[in-house]
């Protein structure tokens, strides 16, 4: 069966660790990819305009997932939205004071054309690295200054990530869907948000079947998009976890053009 959708993670995924990716070879996927009738979906944990700057040399040709499936932008469009609880953020930041002395910087808030943070451990390589990453990002004092929808609140917590992860699902429940991209990364959604619901919304769109659709992840925000297609591929440089699963893998690291040479090896 030929296959219609592509779905790749960026971080740690397609993307080099130096976060630059080969361009001459990607225009090459996305030819052959496109003379089939297949289309690229970026779907990543980044923002929009983040997205956006990596692959500046492609537009409009490729589809996206943002914020870890809490936007789809299809067709160049913001199509769906999934914004948290307005209790979420508070609930969150309350209990990262209990972290703190291992959080990096703060914890983000993340709307759809901006981001919030608040300031916990101060550092100014990483809030410079921060006002890069996130795009229009504002400092707070408190979440009481937030006052629009939040898509994403994270943070970066090494080596305690995971106990943070099971205090923040015991307190609020299916409120919300956490997740961890890697590296003491996390992410805090809406509950129906991950990649699989978006990508499913993307291929209902597009009449394209989970046979059809061929995906590559390497860390634990990834799970459910690998288990609902039909091709999935964890990087060989995947978080241990993914090695559990019965998911192929790429035929080399990121850092080696992984994702592009296992492409064109399927095609």
């Amino acid at each position: 069966m030929s296959i219609k959708l592509i779905a790749s993670d960026l971080d740690a995924t397609f993307l080099k660790n130096d976060k630059t990716f080969n361009e001459v070879l990607f225009q090459e996927v996305l030819d052959k990819l496109h003379a089939q009738g297949g289309q690229f979906v970026v779907a990543t944990g980044n923002h929009v305009q983040k997205v956006r700057e990596y692959f500046k040399n492609f537009s409009g040709q490729y589809q996206l997932i943002a914020n870890n499936g809490a936007e789809v932008i299809l067709n160049g469009e913001l199509t769906h939205v999934w914004s948290v609880s307005e209790d979420v953020p508070a609930a969150v930041d309350k209990l990262a004071n209990k972290y703190q002395a291992g959080l990096e910087l703060g914890v983000s808030f993340v709307a759809a054309n901006k981001a919030f943070m608040i300031v916990k451990n101060p550092n100014a390589d990483h809030l410079d690295f921060a006002k890069k990453y996130f795009e229009n990002l504002t400092l707070i004092d408190s979440v009481t200054e937030i006052n629009e929808p939040i898509l994403k609140v994270s943070l970066v917590l090494p080596r305690l990530e995971y106990e943070f992860m099971r205090e923040i699902k015991l307190l609020l429940g299916n409120k919300v869907h956490v997740t961890t991209s890697g590296y003491g990364a996390i992410d805090i959604v809406n509950p129906n948000v991950n990649k699989a619901n978006a990508l499913t919304y993307i291929a209902e769109t597009l009449n394209v079947l989970p046979s059809e659709i061929m995906a590559f992840g390497d860390g634990l925000n990834d799970l459910e998009m690998l288990e609902y297609v039909g091709q999935p591929f964890a990087m060989t440089n995947s978080d241990d976890e993914l090695f559990q699963h019965d998911f192929s893998r790429s035929v080399t690291d990121n850092d080696n053009d992984g994702v592009l040479k296992t492409i064109l090896e399927k095609l």
